[in-house]
């Protein structure tokens, strides 16, 4: 019987078994350490062992940490004002460059740069974009006469934030683009045509038969983006470190902060647990909202 099941599937199983051990050693086995360990009291700093604290983590994250609901609240800002600006640059960057240009190609390529910077290289070339003293943004804003004295863009509380989406947009929106582009190369030109000759001007082929027939690329990037935002942190760490305070800190840096920076791991996978619960939360509510009509 284990003959004959290895002789019609063992080869099958052996392709497959590196990537099992990998999901099961580098994902789903951290994944239940980190979920285990939030419910200890588990700190370097105090010196005390490993002890069983059952739900006290979450208890001071929710009734005692002044800082949480501001960073929950900052990471919603973070995640869906990102994706939506991303979405604002992507849309007429993917209709331009599906056109035919000269030197398009080129033009392509060049979209393409953002994303496929390392993301540490863009925050260090952006943060000496929004130096308060000599940075490029408050040279060109003062030789313009926008502004008549340099703003602290990242030390602001009210201008890091603009600061921070439009960063990320920067970054993230070619691949929006990509995906976008690929969607549009599948629309039958029979169809704009038909449209063009029964009188419907730009918009409304746009409006009526480009956003409908690109609902599923959408639907997917769409999903793929918010996820990726919500656990990738290093842009904001890279301008900011979410300060100034915790004024820019989302979840993700949160949990590096206690965990890392206090080396309070017990705290740390608590928000990490919680941080990983929201997301899925999130996604579910955005595949019921959006995936019924999309597949």
């Amino acid at each position: 019987m284990v003959k004959t099941f290895l002789r019609k599937y063992g080869f099958g199983y052996a392709l497959l078994a590196p990537v099992v051990i990998y999901l099961v050693a580098f994902q789903f086995y951290p994944l239940f350490e980190t979920i285990r360990i939030s419910f200890y009291d588990y700190s370097l700093i105090s010196g005390n062992k490993m002890t069983f604290a059952g739900l006290d983590n979450y208890e001071r994250l929710f009734n005692s940490d002044r800082n949480f609901w501001t960073i929950m609240f900052n990471s919603v800002i973070w995640v869906f004002g990102s994706t939506i600006l991303q979405f604002m640059l992507a849309v007429p960057a993917a209709l331009i460059l599906s056109q035919k240009l000269r030197a398009r190609g080129l033009w392509r390529g060049l979209m393409m740069v953002p994303w496929v910077s390392p993301v540490i290289i863009v925050g260090l070339i952006w943060k000496w974009i929004y130096d308060g003293h000599n940075g490029l943004l408050n040279h060109y804003l003062t030789d313009i006469n926008l502004i008549s004295e340099n703003i602290i863009w990242l030390g602001d509380e009210f201008w890091v934030w603009p600061a921070l989406l439009l960063t990320s947009a920067w970054k993230g929106f070619p691949y929006i683009t990509l995906m976008l582009m690929a969607g549009l190369t599948g629309i039958s030109k029979d169809m704009t045509e038909a449209a063009h000759i029964d009188g419907a001007n730009a918009w409304k082929r746009f409006l009526h038969i480009t956003i409908p027939l690109l609902k599923p690329i959408i639907y997917v990037t769409g999903i793929i983006t918010i996820i990726a935002t919500w656990t990738k942190f290093e842009m904001i760490w890279a301008l900011t470190n979410g300060g100034p305070g915790f004024t820019t800190s989302i979840l993700p840096t949160y949990v590096y902060t206690n965990a890392f920076v206090y080396f309070d791991f017990g705290y740390g996978s608590a928000v990490a647990t919680l941080s990983m619960l929201f997301v899925l939360i999130f996604a579910l509510i955005y595949a019921k909202m959006f995936g019924k009509d999309n597949g």
